[in-house]
């Protein structure tokens, strides 16, 4: 598993991707503390269940002798329902070790070994979802997402932050859970002047 970079390594990490003569106004990165947000109210009931569901499942079909493809398709399941249960938070700790969050006087960045999301950080789209020790910043990219589900953008956002976003670029562009909230705060008023 990837080492978290301390503060300097951060700083270090961010300034080698910026733009010649772009400030750097804030660095800070998701707090790896905060494991939960909301959407774990029901993930996961509703995963052990499930996982309890397959594991009978499992048992049954395997006593039984069934068909090598049903064993396959429940070994499958199996392994996705142990993603939702578990996995998912090794993918979350994991980001949160390892991406780091900025903001310039031209954009605001996701920064890690391998990527670098981005954003104007004059947009002024972005709303703020505070808790006691917390804020999460999200910009609305996904309003008019097309998707497979109903609710569209809604049913994509709300799996953010969860693990279960394997893909965040097809969510809003977020900064999660960071306990320097103030310090982000004025740094994003100072560059979109809201």
């Amino acid at each position: 598993m990837a080492r978290a970079p301390g503060p300097d390594e951060a700083r270090s990490l961010v300034e080698s991707r910026l733009h010649a003569g772009e400030e750097l106004l804030w660095v800070g990165r998701s707090d790896p503390a905060r494991v939960f947000v909301d959407a774990d109210r029901w993930l996961i009931p509703l995963s052990v269940l499930f996982s309890a569901g397959l594991a009978v499942a499992d048992v049954s079909v395997y006593r039984s002798g069934a068909h090598p493809v049903t064993i396959v398709v429940l070994a499958a399941l199996s392994v996705a329902a142990a993603h939702v249960l578990v996995g998912r938070f090794l993918v979350k700790r994991h980001r949160k070790r390892t991406d780091v969050y900025a903001v310039t006087d031209h954009r605001v960045l996701v920064v890690n070994e391998g990527r670098v999301r981005e954003t104007s950080a004059s947009r002024t789209d972005w709303y703020v979802d505070r808790s006691a020790r917390h804020i999460t910043v999200e910009w609305d990219d996904s309003r008019h997402l097309d998707t497979l589900f109903r609710g569209g953008s809604e049913a994509v956002r709300q799996y953010a932050n969860t693990g279960l976003d394997l893909t965040p670029e097809r969510g809003n562009f977020a900064l999660y859970d960071v306990a320097d909230g103030d310090a982000l705060l004025a740094a994003l008023r100072r560059t979109s002047r809201q």
